[in-house]
């Protein structure tokens, strides 16, 4: 079973898709903050990580920065899971792949199913 972290500062978001990929067959650990993501990357590696972009304290390029620096987290595909519709990302590094909370349900399992079989699709 695969396991994703998902983190997301919105409660209802990080509940219902964590249900969503539960429901799909996958091992879900969540976090509700960039610290809180880090904090649990200490002692378990996912096999991919679903990152919200804005969020309060550290947004999503400073914690997809602060895991690009972790040799044990370097082959981790990380999406940036967002409602926005324009991101800047200067100096930060890049994302694997994006999945619009528009998309719902449907995006979202296609793309973590395509990036845990190893053809990332996602656009970027």
């Amino acid at each position: 079973m695969s396991k994703i972290l998902l983190i997301d500062d919105d409660e209802d978001m990080l509940a219902m898709t964590g249900r969503w990929l539960e429901k799909a067959g996958y091992e879900v650990m969540r976090a509700a903050s960039g610290k809180d993501a880090l904090s649990l990357l200490e002692t378990s590696v996912p096999d991919l990580i679903l990152l919200d972009y804005a969020m309060p304290e550290m947004d999503g390029p400073a914690v997809l920065s602060a895991i690009r620096e972790r040799e044990a987290l370097a082959s981790v595909p990380v999406l940036y899971r967002t409602g926005m519709d324009e991101m800047q990302e200067a100096g930060a590094p890049a994302p694997d792949g994006i999945v619009p909370k528009s998309e719902g349900k449907p995006g979202l399992l296609k793309a973590v199913s395509s990036f845990l079989l190893g053809h990332g699709t996602v656009k970027k």
